[in-house]
């Protein structure tokens, strides 16, 4: 008897993709979150701009799945 227990693929290019443009809108946003919140505030500033920048690699993950599923 065989068994068909191949790896199963968790990535598909949906989700490879979306992860991409999250990841890549997170880096480009932190840097002038970084700057913004610094002058704001000075005691919050690196957990004001990680917000900031996870609150657009959340976005830019939704997008990028809605764009990534049209693709042929």
């Amino acid at each position: 008897m065989t068994s068909d227990s191949g790896p199963k693929a968790g990535w598909t290019k949906d989700k490879a993709g979306a992860t991409l443009a999250a990841t890549t809108g997170f880096f480009l946003t932190l840097g002038p979150a970084l700057e913004t919140t610094k002058q704001l505030t000075q005691r919050h500033a690196y957990t004001a701009a990680s917000l900031a920048g996870l609150a657009v690699a959340v976005l830019a993950y939704w997008i990028g799945m809605r764009v990534m599923r049209k693709l042929p």
